[in-house]
């Protein structure tokens, strides 16, 4: 794919210094590193505004940027486009003699008209961008991109700075999708969050100015399948690394809900695409699964206690250690940004779906007729999958399906969940050679039988 002229195209990842030594070690970096392509430059960037932030208002940042080789070149970038870290603008360059800033070239480059048109009494600037960037070329399958690794400060006053310790992946030319599935590698190594945040906008936060965001669509309507789906995946995606980022600091019921209903929908969305399984979601998703049905059965156990008048058990330690032991692996992958892999893998495989510009309607009620089917056979999966489109769709076959299908669902949720609480007592029981845990989660076993 060629770009779009003055297109930037790229990923925008926070990684820490310890684990960035390892990021060029890594395989998938490693081989795709251009011989010969290592460049380091010192980048002075100053960003400029009128005194009532007209550019901004008007969607530009324009800067103005010594290369570090002697040149010059004044940058108008427009408003981003950003989903989970992926972003996409217009990028107008011009160079010039010196560092002095210049408004007017940018017409014919594409903008349509000149910054001094938005600037009559002139500008003044907003803060400095001071960086030692290392770039590398990769040659990626399918694509070409520049990794820069960038260090240094925002500089807003004397005393207001912001670190920048960063690594921006752009395509330069090819498919996005080679830069997702790059990420998604990475990820699986070391642990990899995304900054959505430019530097623009880090440093209008320094000068207490609010940076306009676009608010991304969330539900699939009536459009072009591949760009409703992407669009959802993307907003999903990040109410996702919003969650993993949560998962680190507290674990709670509400959390582990919100988890796992944003892992089904992003199941589901790349099921209807027909973009296939992503073990690492269905990884995730067991993990959650694994916690809840621990914590649930904590909280019934304690009951059955209380009520036979148990002051003490086994079963109720095992099943305590057996918690903290998923809820520590859980809490490990969001520390590792295991979800930020599962947004990047899920959102390439959407991205490389082969799907028809048709109407999102009729592909919506083709899916949903196709997991009826696989529901009606018993596949659980099928009706969690219709269940949670529903929550991200304004289709009516979709709602429709959803409100028909709960009644069916709830009851093989109800054997899913037996099962899954089942399985966890045998593991505690094949864990341990004392008959008192035996004798415990046989009361438990039947208590649910019987409940059930």
């Amino acid at each position: 794919m060629q770009l779009a002229k003055n297109t930037e195209i790229e990923l925008k990842l926070v990684i820490d210094k310890e684990n960035l030594k390892s990021l060029l070690k890594l395989d998938c970096v490693a081989q795709a590193v251009r011989e010969g392509s290592c460049q380091k430059r010192k980048l002075v960037s100053s960003y400029y505004d009128t005194e009532d932030l007209a550019f901004k208002r008007n969607g530009i940042a324009y800067r103005v940027r010594s290369k570090g080789d002697g040149s010059y070149e004044a940058t108008v970038k427009t408003s981003v486009t950003n989903a989970a870290g992926l972003s996409e603008r217009m990028e107008l360059n011009l160079p010039l003699q010196s560092a002095r800033p210049k408004l007017e070239g940018f017409a014919e480059l594409g903008l349509g008209y000149e910054l001094s048109e938005l600037a009559p009494n002139g500008i003044s600037k907003l803060f400095t961008v001071n960086v030692q960037r290392t770039t590398y070329i990769l040659d990626l399958e399918g694509a070409v991109a520049e990794l820069a690794i960038d260090h240094g400060k925002i500089t807003a006053a004397k005393d207001s700075t912001d670190p920048i310790d960063e690594v921006e992946i752009e395509l330069l030319e090819g498919d996005k999708a080679a830069l997702l599935d790059l990420a998604a590698s990475i990820a699986t190594e070391i642990p990899v969050f995304v900054e959505k945040r430019s530097k623009f906008v880090r440093g209008l936060a320094l000068r207490g100015i609010t940076a306009d965001e676009a608010i991304l669509k969330d539900k699939l309507g009536n459009g072009l399948v591949k760009n409703e789906v992407l669009a959802a995946v993307a907003a999903h995606g990040e109410q996702l690394l919003a969650l993993q980022q949560e998962l680190q600091q507290n674990i709670s019921e509400k959390l582990l809900k919100n988890l796992k209903r944003e892992l089904l929908i992003m199941r589901s969305l790349a099921a209807m695409a027909e973009a296939g399984a992503c073990e690492r979601l269905e990884h995730m998703l067991e993990l959650v699964e694994n916690v809840r049905a621990l914590l649930a059965l904590q909280v019934l156990w304690q009951r059955i206690m209380t009520k036979a008048n148990l002051e003490r058990s086994s079963l109720q330690k095992k099943l305590a250690a057996n918690t903290k032991e998923y809820l520590t692996q859980l809490q490990k992958a969001a520390a590792g940004g295991q979800f930020t892999a599962v947004v990047f893998a899920l959102t390439s495989l959407v991205y490389k779906a082969k799907l028809e510009e048709e109407a999102v309607d009729a592909r919506v009620k083709a899916t949903v007729k196709a997991w009826q089917q696989e529901l009606a056979e018993g596949k659980l999966t099928a009706g969690e999958n219709i269940c949670a489109l529903a929550r991200c769709c304004n289709v009516k076959a979709v709602l429709k399906a959803s409100e028909a299908v709960k009644k069916q669902r709830r009851q093989l949720n109800k054997q899913a969940v037996l099962a899954a609480w089942q399985e966890q007592l045998q593991g505690i029981c094949d864990a341990s050679t004392s008959k008192l845990v035996y004798r415990e989660a046989g009361m438990l076993v039947g208590y649910l039988l019987a409940k059930n």
